[in-house]
C-alpha cells in the first residue's frame, strides 16, 4: 500500500511541476532582440506569448555567407 501511494505521489508531482515551471517562467520578452507583436516579421521567429497574449517574437541569426573558392 504504501508503495502505491508513494508512486502515485511521485506522479502527481511529475505532474504539476511543467505547470509550476510555465507559470514562474518570465513572461515577458526582455531583450533588444525581443519583441511582443501580434505577428513576427520574416526575419523573427516566435518564442512564446506575452501577456497580452502577443507573440514574443525574436530575430533569427544570420548566416554566414560562405565563400566558394575554386
Amino acid at each position: 500500500m504504501r508503495l502505491l501511494l508513494s508512486i502515485l505521489g511521485v506522479l502527481t508531482l511529475l505532474s504539476i511541476l511543467p505547470l509550476a515551471r510555465s507559470f514562474l517562467a518570465n513572461q515577458e520578452c526582455f531583450s533588444e532582440y525581443r519583441h511582443c507583436r501580434m505577428k513576427c516579421k520574416a526575419n523573427e521567429y516566435a518564442i512564446r506569448y506575452c501577456a497580452d497574449w502577443t507573440i514574443c517574437c525574436r530575430v533569427k541569426k544570420r548566416e554566414a555567407k560562405k565563400k566558394i573558392m575554386w
